[in-house]
């Protein structure tokens, strides 16, 4: 016998009287426990004090008590939101998993459809490559002036040429 089936006997004992060969196996148990020995000597006799205790009075309103329970009970059902409103005003913690669970897959399917392989950045490299145009040499020459107007303090006269020659 092991601890699993002395508890299952000590639970045991509040519903029915124990077998013979029960409590044959619970006497060898408790010999060979003695802390367990006094639990079950302490239960016994409790159980022994409170069945010589005299049973409490039912009251003489208890049907229309049980009664208004079971009103109270099925107007709170009435009142309870159902179907989808109940789901949306209050998810329960098995819902916003789902919910997240739902969000995650969307985000990766849209990253996964964003996602290109190696060939179709070259294609679009090489058509964006063949619409862009290099800027003038003749703008390239003049960078370091252009580049002089834009820092405080710049020459207002050099500004000036410069907007007439545009």
């Amino acid at each position: 016998m092991n601890n699993a089936m002395f508890e299952e006997l000590f639970a045991l004992r509040h519903k029915r009287p124990l077998t013979p060969d029960e409590e044959a196996r619970l006497d060898g148990w408790l010999a060979a426990h003695p802390a367990d020995q006094r639990r079950w000597t302490e239960e016994t006799a409790l159980s022994a004090v409170l069945l010589r205790l005299p049973s409490p009075p039912v009251p003489s309103n208890f049907m229309a008590r049980v009664w208004q329970d079971i009103e109270a009970e099925e107007r709170r059902e009435v009142r309870a939101p159902s179907g989808w409103r109940a789901w949306v005003r209050w998810p329960s913690l098995a819902q916003q998993f789902a919910l997240a669970v739902l969000m995650l897959a969307a985000v990766v399917v849209f990253q996964g459809r964003r996602a290109r392989s190696p060939s179709q950045v070259a294609r679009s490299i090489e058509q964006i490559a063949t619409l862009a145009h290099l800027p003038n040499v003749a703008m390239l020459k003049d960078f370091e002036a252009i580049s002089r107007l834009n820092q405080s303090g710049a020459d207002l006269e050099l500004l000036a040429a410069f907007e007439r020659e545009r």
